[in-house]
């Protein structure tokens, strides 16, 4: 728990350097499937919520949905609900038992996961989220293996890359650098 503490009181340093006002938007990602992201994830946005600020978490990993899993709420509407545009945001979002904590799960699997991240629903959600919560936090898809992430990227003021040891390999290190210099990945921490 102290280390996650530790993150946020990184990350509040990073927001206040930015001059972030307002609401803030955290992405977390990874290389490749099972380094720790939805785990991440959850543990960062209790650490807020047990601050007192509103925070929601969005389980963006349309292809392997995890986080509903781990709060003990059901898949069935989520996020994907809402930008194909069958509900609204309060019939995704669900509270949780943390205090000031909500989840929006990813919901059923589409066919077109990267598409749906592109569409302008998605800036309408944004948009939302920003009015109601101090902190968002995206669960998103490992940055390595699909180009999800980043279409994601440009909502966020900050962004984690989470590494696990003894898993994640060096050359996968290179790639994030990459896609930071070239722009595609900006604020990043590891």
């Amino acid at each position: 728990a102290e280390s996650f503490r530790a993150i946020r009181s990184s990350l509040q340093f990073l927001y206040k350097r930015q001059k972030v006002e307002g609401s803030k938007t955290l992405m977390i990602t990874s290389s490749v499937s099972g380094e720790g992201k939805t785990f991440c994830s959850i543990n960062i946005a209790t650490v807020f919520a047990l601050s007192e600020k509103k925070t929601v978490i969005i389980g963006l990993d349309l292809r392997k949905p995890k986080l509903f899993n781990d709060f003990g709420i059901s898949n069935d509407v989520g996020v994907v609900n809402y930008l194909i545009g069958t509900h609204n945001l309060d019939e995704v979002t669900f509270a949780t038992e943390v205090p000031y904590l909500d989840l929006i799960p990813s919901g059923p699997s589409p066919p077109n996961p990267g598409e749906l991240l592109m569409s302008e629903n998605l800036v309408d959600l944004m948009v939302k989220l920003k009015e109601k919560y101090d902190y968002i936090i995206l669960d998103t898809p490992p940055v390595g293996l699909v180009s999800d992430a980043l279409e994601l990227a440009h909502f966020c003021d900050a962004t984690l890359y989470v590494t696990r040891q003894s898993f994640t390999k060096k050359g996968m290190l290179s790639v994030v650098n990459e896609k930071h210099k070239r722009g595609e990945l900006h604020n990043i921490s590891i």
